[in-house]
């Protein structure tokens, strides 16, 4: 076992600091259960940052 840690560990290092970065770095789901609360929050008068995504 010593042997695999001595001989892979800058593989197991970078595959570490890939899963962190994703982690750290990916943006959470909304809090929004249906639109017409959607619609409730911007027209609350505060201001509201609204990001759209697509996955195709």
């Amino acid at each position: 076992m010593r042997r695999f840690w001595r001989e892979n560990w800058l593989v197991i290092l970078v595959i570490g600091v890939m899963m962190g970065g994703y982690l750290f770095l990916r943006t959470p789901g909304d809090e929004l259960t249906s639109t017409a609360a959607f619609d409730a929050q911007v027209s609350a008068g505060a201001p509201t940052l609204v990001e759209f995504y697509s996955n195709t």
